[in-house]
């Protein structure tokens, strides 16, 4: 009678029996997974951290809820104390898987080792990967700084504020590259009347014909100006900013002076009027941006430690923190901002990865190659 009870009432597992049963649950790890993958697209489509002042700056209305957020963690979703719990409970999880394979690699000898070994190692990769994840939430940091050429700064800002670097950066220089502009300054020329057009390269007293009259640019001016007192025309600087030429204009029964502006094509204007139509088509002073780049220099105490010249590409590291160019400001052509981002979980990521291509290399590659010779043995 009393083994008939047991059998419909068997003994209930201890607690920490119960709580690995459920961490080594694949059903249970999938939905961690799910969850975490929903929580990691939240944080992808809303701003976070530092970014959020920048969208309230342009968008003021959407404070109100953006305290809502801010309140349930949505806007640092990856520092927030429940993603970085969701990430330890995954990596329980694995870690139970981890410790059961490696039982099974203990107790067992030859191919059934080396298959098990092969999964295990995949596990503590994965385990190696959250890890590094769970450092970064915890001691990670994520941040800008803005300085202008000639500055030296030891801090920059992340979401809780100005936060203090170890060492001193210093811009040493910020230049923009740009892209050959593809036009050639041209006179564009047409003749209604005949139904012509042509469209003529800029050369400063070269006679350029066109059907029955003869052009001929007279003069430049990079940046034009009247002098309202002389009546004397001048240019402002050298740079391109205003560009106009003088044209002279003869034909059989037609002669005239005429200027043309770039950026005003209404204003050209001539002594009479003209049986042509002209407009004048300058070089850009200013192509596509290619590149924008900043020398840096590390400083400690009075001495330079490090220098570098990064690009968007290329950061510049040093004691865990890393700078990377982020963006400049076209009107001041000195002034650049870098995005800062110290990970300590970088190595422990990377020592995961390398362990995945391992494990996986013996689970899809080695055991398969390992089970045929078996067979042929």
């Amino acid at each position: 009678m009393g083994q008939a009870t047991d059998k419909l009432n068997p003994p209930t597992k201890p607690l920490t029996a119960r709580v690995f049963d459920r961490l080594a649950s694949v059903k249970f790890a999938v939905t961690v997974v799910i969850i975490i993958a929903v929580a990691c697209l939240v944080g992808t489509l809303l701003p976070q951290g530092a970014d959020v002042a920048r969208y309230l700056a342009k968008h003021p209305e959407a404070a109100t809820r953006f305290d809502l957020l801010d309140k349930i963690g949505l806007t640092h979703v990856f520092s927030s104390l429940w993603f970085i719990g969701l990430l330890c409970v995954l990596s329980s999880s694995v870690a139970v898987c981890s410790s059961r394979r490696f039982a099974t690699v203990r107790r067992t000898t030859g191919f059934a080792r080396g298959r098990a070994l092969g999964s295990m190692l995949t596990h503590i990769s994965f385990l190696l990967i959250l890890s590094g994840a769970v450092i970064r939430g915890v001691w990670g940091e994520k941040g800008y700084l803005e300085f202008r050429e000639g500055q030296t700064v030891a801090q920059f800002v992340d979401e809780r504020g100005p936060q203090p670097l170890p060492f001193g950066i210093h811009l040493a220089k910020f230049e923009i590259e740009r892209y050959d502009h593809q036009n050639a300054e041209q006179l564009l020329v047409s003749w209604p009347e005949k139904n012509l057009k042509a469209a003529l390269p800029v050369r400063l007293d070269v006679e350029q014909k066109f059907g029955e009259f003869t052009l001929k640019i007279l003069r430049y001016v990079p940046d034009f100006v009247v002098d309202m007192q002389t009546r004397e025309i001048t240019s402002r600087s050298n740079e391109p900013r205003n560009p106009a030429i003088l044209v002279a204009v003869n034909g059989p029964t037609y002669h005239n002076h005429r200027w043309l502006f770039a950026k005003f094509p209404e204003f050209g204007h001539g002594t009479t009027a003209s049986p042509l139509q002209m407009a004048y088509l300058a070089k850009s002073a200013d192509g596509p941006i290619k590149s924008f780049k900043s020398t840096l220099d590390i400083v400690e105490g009075d001495a330079i430690v490090k220098s570098k010249t990064i690009e968007v590409n290329s950061p510049i590291s040093y004691k865990g923190y890393t700078f990377y160019q982020s963006g400049y400001n076209p009107e001041d052509p000195s002034y650049t901002s870098l995005q800062v981002v110290k990970d300590p979980g970088v190595p422990v990521v990377y020592t995961g990865f390398s362990l995945m291509i391992v494990g996986l290399f013996i689970v899809f590659y080695l055991n398969p190659w390992l089970n045929e010779r078996r067979k042929q043995a």
